[in-house]
């Protein structure tokens, strides 16, 4: 029984390092993609400016740090709320918008990197117990980008999704999306926690002792 557990245990080991290696390979394979497409056309100032394109980079850098070191549950758990926000965004809202975006990073950054980031939590889920007041800092990221892209939008005349184009949509309908997608943020972020502490999450922080 221990030698079976043992090989099943390897092979669990070498397919997370192989899946975090090809997460991160489809990341940088996509942004060359994106920069050879739109060459000399590109630009680095709206390029960064879409949080799929910042969360797909985090994601990488996670994947590609974790096949060397134990990355720890809380910085994996905000990768996954990221990509796959970007994921069920892209599908519910931007899915079949005409972007400049080259088919095959549309393709990674939306799909591929998402599902990998979510298998890889699934697979292997975080030793240490994640709190929920923890995973709320998840959230600084999305409020951060959402206040930036708000303030800058006007002055360079540029937003990156339509749904945050007041000019488009008017300031009410933003504000009802991005209530709407903040709700879904936080209802993810629980999510990911209770799968997170479930599935692993057997090493809690140590309590302190009660002041007398």
């Amino acid at each position: 029984m221990g030698g079976y557990l043992d090989i099943v245990t390897s092979f669990r080991s070498h397919l997370l390092v192989l899946l975090r290696f090809v997460g991160f390979l489809l990341v940088l394979s996509a942004e060359f993609s994106v920069i050879g497409e739109l060459s000399p056309r590109f630009n680095a100032a709206t390029h960064f400016g879409y949080f799929t394109v910042l969360s797909n980079i985090f994601a990488a850098l996670v994947l590609a740090a974790g096949v060397l070191v134990p990355v720890p549950g809380t910085v994996r758990g905000a990768s996954v709320l990221y990509m796959v926000t970007t994921g069920i965004v892209y599908a519910g809202l931007l899915s079949g918008i005409d972007t400049q975006t080259p088919p095959y990073a549309n393709w990674v950054f939306h799909v591929a990197v998402p599902f990998l980031v979510a298998v890889d939590w699934l697979l292997d889920p975080p030793r240490e117990h994640i709190s929920v007041r923890q995973a709320l800092r998840w959230l600084a990221f999305p409020a951060a980008y959402l206040v930036i892209t708000l303030v800058r939008g006007p002055i360079i005349h540029w937003y990156p999704y339509p749904f945050l184009d007041p000019g488009e949509e008017g300031y009410g309908t933003v504000a009802i999306m991005s209530a709407l997608i903040a709700t879904a943020l936080c209802l993810l972020t629980l999510l990911i926690v209770k799968v997170g502490n479930s599935m692993g999450g057997s090493e809690r922080p140590a309590t302190r002792a009660p002041r007398r």
